[in-house]
């Protein structure tokens, strides 16, 4: 009996034939619903806008953002947190981060204000989600989203969604999704011819975002922050709207801004239809320059008769000091200055130099020769011609008193300046060493537009310029970052920049360029530096953890301690000169020791409050800063003597009394292995017959101490560093000629030792807990181990004497400290074990500095402080 044909397979083969051909019809239906007929987001944006951002793939601007090295910084910023918070939550998003989805929502974006500044509008490019808003009234019942509700009116149908007191009002258009926050807007809006490229200045291609401004909102938003903005703004008209563009990398961030302006006052307009040209300093500047600022937009008389427009004081301030000159100097303002003087000015300041130098274009050489030789028979401009270096002679002038005050109005204050020639420019600066390093880097061409970081940040960008400022955070603080703004916090995060402001004949473009720090460099935490004026130390101490942590520092007869947590103040008055030094003593808060030079002592708390019992007069004449170990503080006197006060006021006096006088405080050493604990201090008594001494903390010398410093060594400087290694005690020592000597704690000679370096030495070893480093006179820096390795590296332009420091400090957690140095200069430099220089280093400080641990810290991340040449307070974190 013959078997039935099956006909199941051919059913099936025809169900899946009929499905597939469905699924084709309505891809081809939701593709067809998504292209055809597409819009550009434009069109649904009014023509009056305050404000409009335009967004061509924020998928990309998303990404950009997140894989921006200084993003995580950012978010320590208060104000900017919240929106890197939304942004690293979106990321996270297993959704977002379906490649399907993310092409998907690439779709351009506009968001724009309206003129009375409370209306929003936003259109996005739905693009391949198109037919999702046709059918979302169908499924909105299913999704079940918070706070989203679908109204139906006589109108037509919307979406809402209602979040705390405002409502967004939501709809669609073709492949448009619409948003508002204003119902009128939403029910009265229009749809305008597609408006193409309305950019005319800035390449919304070139750029991850771009940006339209109206003239009146910009009036508006700044006449009420800034009286001085509203009196510019008043002169200047705004011929069209205003474009910005911002572009985002991973390590350099660009912003560019064009505004057509014209003004009614000719001083203003000559500027403004004029055309920028390239800088001839902008290529000149040395290759060390940190910061650097060029005005080239016209002469000296053509800058002050723009700014008398914005200041009565400044037009009286000029009549006075032409008035005077024509007294004093026989020479009118015109003469004295605008007669030679060219088109640019310019000041930069370089590495290790605390003192900048200006430069002045020469455009007549013979008149600017005349002036000054006129000026110089004079018996109130003097012309000392004394200083020679290196077989240049550097003249130095005396300014008078009205041309310095004429001087102060542009914040430049040249007491006694140094002067030279170079090519077509005048060359000044207080420091003559300053001076002549500048110009050698220019007679070398050893030049900052070489340097491989100048290429980076201003690659790519025209050099025409009417003013300009470089800056680099490694040595200096552009004035812009001096105050406590979002803004300033936000630019401190950048470790270099670069502003060009130029004119092409009534077009102004602004444009900057920003590059981040990394590895393991510093970021300058907002407020700082604090301005701290007055005869403040170099030497900057700390004590406390987190919220309660201090800065204590001493400023002529007075003490201060500064509240971390929100830089306030506070200060103790003293009799005669100060020392301050933190207690080390219990209560888990901030104490510290004040210390006056006739010997008054005051123990304070964080706040500078003394406590029960103090101040306490002690009576001794104090030859050295003071000390703390293990609670107690350790005051030296001109006797010879040592005392020790506790916190409870109790003195008593060390049982060793010296012949010499102790210059430097005992160095102490804590050690504890296994169940002893052993306790030293090594001093060494500065004289040509000095010893070198080793006693326990109640001032008993060890057996065979103390010891001679060699015969024909000289004298040194500092106490005696006292070390453990291996179980053992060592204590080391460095004459001043470059004579190591380590002695055992039996005070024997250790083997291969004394060792003889090259230089003179004015600092005392440090010990790492592997090496110890010692730094020379001529910037040699030395890493010896136990056994007599040496190896050293030499740092161009440090010069170390007694005002010097050095020290160590993990500034990674790695376990390997690193190695920090300052010198005779205002830089800080820092190295690794191996050598190599961390990023973002030499930092613009002197003198002793304060680290933070980071478990002490508020962020969790390691702090470094210190005090500059130039009296502020400078205060950076590690990355």
């Amino acid at each position: 009996m013959a078997k039935p044909e099956r006909k199941k397979p051919k059913k099936f083969l025809r169900t899946i034939l009929i499905i597939f051909f469905i699924f084709v019809f309505l891809f081809a239906a939701w593709v067809g619903i998504s292209l055809i007929g597409r819009v550009d987001s434009g069109v649904l944006i009014p023509d009056n806008t305050a404000f409009r951002l335009i967004i061509s793939n924020p998928i990309q601007v998303l990404d950009g953002i997140l894989n921006h090295e200084s993003t995580h910084d950012i978010s320590g910023i208060p104000a900017l947190a919240p929106i890197i918070h939304v942004m690293n939550e979106i990321d996270d998003n297993v959704f977002f981060k379906n490649k399907f989805v993310r092409f998907l929502a690439r779709g351009k974006i506009e968001i724009a204000m309206l003129p009375q500044g409370k209306s929003i509008v936003a259109a996005y490019d739905l693009g391949f989600l198109t037919p999702l808003m046709r059918i979302m009234p169908l499924i909105y019942n299913f999704l079940n989203i918070p706070d989203l509700y679908y109204v139906k009116t006589i109108n037509g149908s919307r979406f809402e969604l209602r979040a705390d007191e405002t409502v967004f009002y939501i709809d669609y258009y073709k492949n448009l999704l619409y948003i508002t926050n204003d119902l009128s807007v939403m029910q009265n809006r229009s749809v305008r011819v597609s408006p193409g490229n309305i950019f005319k200045n800035i390449s919304p291609l070139d750029h991850d975002a771009v940006l339209q401004i109206s003239p009146d909102y910009i009036r508006d938003l700044f006449s009420e922050q800034d009286p001085g903005i509203e009196k510019i703004l008043s002169n200047i008209n705004f011929d069209t709207m205003v474009e910005a563009g911002l572009l985002i990398q991973p390590k350099k961030l660009e912003f560019n801004l064009a505004a057509p302006l014209s003004s009614e006052k000719t001083a203003l307009s000559r500027f403004l239809e004029s055309r920028s040209g390239a800088p001839e300093m902008a290529d000149r500047f040395p290759a060390d320059a940190q910061y650097a600022t060029i005005l080239s937009a016209g002469t000296l008389e053509e800058l002050y008769q723009a700014a008398v427009l914005f200041g009565v004081d400044l037009d009286e301030t000029l009549k006075l000091a032409d008035n005077s000159s024509r007294f004093l100097l026989g020479l009118t303002l015109d003469d004295l200055l605008f007669s030679w003087s060219g088109k640019e000015f310019a000041v930069f300041g370089m590495e290790g130099r605390p003192h900048p130098v200006f430069a002045v274009q020469i455009s007549d050489e013979n008149k600017r020769q005349q002036v000054f030789d006129k000026a110089f028979k004079s018996i109130f401009i003097n012309e000392d011609l004394r200083l020679n270096i290196d077989g240049m002679r550097m003249p130095r002038i005396a300014l008078p008193e009205f041309l310095q005050t004429l001087l102060r109005k542009w914040n430049i204050f040249l007491p006694s300046p140094y002067y030279t020639v170079y090519k077509d420019f005048l060359l000044a600066s207080e420091s003559a060493e300053a001076l002549l390093s500048a110009l050698h880097a220019m007679q070398r061409n050893d030049v900052l537009p070489k340097t491989a970081a100048w290429r980076n940040i201003a690659g790519g960008k025209t050099a025409s310029s009417a003013f300009s400022v470089y800056y680099s955070l490694d040595l200096s603080i552009p004035f812009f970052l001096r105050k406590n703004t979002t803004l300033s916090a936000f630019i401190s995060l950048y470790r270099e920049g670069l502003v060009r402001l130029s004119f092409d004949r009534g077009l102004a473009e602004l444009s900057v360029s920003l590059v981040p720090g990394s590895g393991n460099g510093v970021t300058l935490l907002a407020g700082y530096p604090l301005d701290i004026g007055g005869r403040s130390s170099n030497q900057v101490f700390g004590a406390g953890k987190g919220a309660d942590a201090r800065i204590f520092f001493a400023s002529g007869s007075s003490a201060f301690s500064i509240d971390l947590s929100d830089n306030s103040i506070y200060e103790i008055e003293g009799q005669g000169n100060q020392w301050i030094i933190p207690a080390d003593i219990i209560k888990n808060e901030a104490y510290a020791w004040v210390v006056s030079d006739r010997g008054r002592v005051t123990l304070v708390n964080k706040n500078m409050e003394p406590e029960k019992g103090f101040p306490l007069l002690t009576g001794l004449r104090i030859s050295a800063p003071p000390q703390v170990f293990n609670g107690r503080l350790y005051l030296c006197d001109e006797g010879g003597q040592i005392c020790m006060i506790d916190e409870n006021g109790f003195q008593e006096f060390w049982e060793t009394i010296f012949y010499s006088a102790v210059r430097s405080p005992p160095f102490f050493l804590d050690y504890s292995a296994g169940n002893v604990t052993r306790k030293y201090a090594a001093v060494y008594p500065k004289s040509f017959f000095g010893e070198l001494w080793l006693l326990d903390e109640k001032g008993k010398a060890f057996p065979g101490f103390p010891k001679p410093v060699s015969e024909g060594s000289g004298i040194g400087f500092g106490s005696p560093v006292v070390f453990a290694h291996n179980e053992s005690i060592y204590t080391a020592f460095i004459c001043q000629n470059g004579e190591l000597i380590v002695y055992d704690e039996n005070a024997e000679v250790v083997p291969p030792f004394p060792l003889y370096l090259e230089g003179v030495f004015y600092l005392q070893p440090v010990f790492d807990g592997e090496f110890l480093w010692l730094v020379s006179e001529q910037g040699n820096l030395f890493r010896i181990d136990i056994d007599g390795e040496t190896l050293f590296q030499n740092i161009p332009g440090l010069t170390v004497k007694e005002e010097g420091y050095l020290t160590f400090f993990d500034c990674n957690g790695d376990g390997a400290p690193e190695i920090f140095i300052t010198g005779e200069g205002n830089a800080l430099y820092a190295f690794t074990r191996s050598f190599r220089s961390l990023e973002g280093f030499p930092l613009p400080v002197w003198g002793k500095i304060h680290f933070t641990d980071a478990k002490d810290s508020v962020s969790r991340k390691p702090e470094i402080t210190g005090m500059g040449m130039d009296r502020q307070l400078y205060r950076w974190q590690f990355k």
